[in-house]
């Protein structure tokens, strides 16, 4: 699966959330950093969402959180996101 399919899929999974708190709907794009640009989403949303990704890419990223890096002081952007999940994500048979 490539990085764009992977972004798209965060995007997806992302407005769905959104759509079930009521908040209105804004622009996401591959840089946008969900922890710090979405009010909706905290922490521990993250996590959840990690879940729900690792399940839909059929992978397991060994973070608890993969919208941030423990090595970085900001939050990540969808397109860094996705570009870690690419790395551990099956290739489509």
């Amino acid at each position: 699966m490539t990085e764009a399919e992977i972004e798209i899929i965060i995007i997806e999974t992302l407005k769905g959330l959104q759509a079930g708190t009521g908040e209105p709907e804004c622009e996401m794009t591959r840089a946008t950093a969900p922890l710090a640009e979405l009010g909706f989403f905290d922490s521990l949303l993250a996590i959840e969402t990690t879940l729900v990704l690792e399940e839909r890419l059929g992978c397991s990223c060994g973070d608890d959180s993969v919208f941030r890096d423990k090595n970085k002081p900001d939050p990540l952007t969808i397109a860094e996101i996705a570009a870690r999940l690419a790395q551990i994500t099956p290739a489509a048979a």
